[in-house]
């Protein structure tokens, strides 16, 4: 069996194991097909929300490292170009 018949048998597998599960769980939903779908779009909109204020602390911390990062490369390149000859004295 070569990786690609390998891969296909555990692609349609997995995609088997899923529907079969979503159709367990439909069959034995506790509520409506109507409250289901509401819940899960109440659900989906909390995640969403919740997404984009990672994103958003991330990029914000990505932008704090990035000018604490030039910050120390400026520094650094001072004190090795002799302007900063002061500063190796006292670290």
């Amino acid at each position: 069996m070569n990786d690609r018949t390998a891969y296909s048998t555990w692609m349609l597998s997995f995609l088997a194991g899923g529907l079969a599960g979503a159709s367990v769980a439909l069959l034995l939903a506790p509520q409506s097909g109507k409250a289901t779908r509401e819940s899960m779009r109440r659900k989906l909109r909390e995640t969403d929300a919740s997404a984009r204020a990672l994103k958003d602390r991330v990029v914000r911390r990505g932008e704090e490292i990035r000018v604490e990062a030039a910050k120390r490369v400026g520094e650094a390149a001072s004190v090795l170009s002799g302007n900063g000859a002061d500063e190796i004295l006292s670290v």
